[in-house]
């Protein structure tokens, strides 16, 4: 299971890609099951947590004894909604009314 965490105060779009170490690995490393095979939103503060169901190949070379299998997210842009905009204070005018 990998956990997530958006730490930022707005929502946000995004993507993981991983990584594997040793490089001779990846070849030998069959996902079936990843959070990353998709884009998730995770509101500000949100959290969620994500299985990832794996396969080794038995032709891994024999020096390979540790797979060490990382993530990077990444956000995707133009998928998150428009904050909403600020509306720049106007001065007042003497007897106006605010609507």
């Amino acid at each position: 299971m990998y956990e997530f965490r958006n730490r930022q105060d707005r929502t946000m779009a995004a993507q993981a890609f991983p990584s594997y170490a040793p490089q001779a690995a990846a070849p030998h490393f069959r996902k079936l099951e990843c959070f990353c095979f998709t884009e998730h939103v995770l509101k500000p503060g949100e959290s969620k947590r994500w299985p990832v169901v794996f396969v080794i190949d038995r032709k891994l070379p024999k020096d390979v004894r540790t797979i060490t299998l990382s993530y990077t997210f990444f956000e995707v842009g133009g998928k998150t909604p428009v904050e909403p905009a600020r509306s720049a204070a106007l001065p007042a005018t003497p007897g106006a009314k605010a609507s």
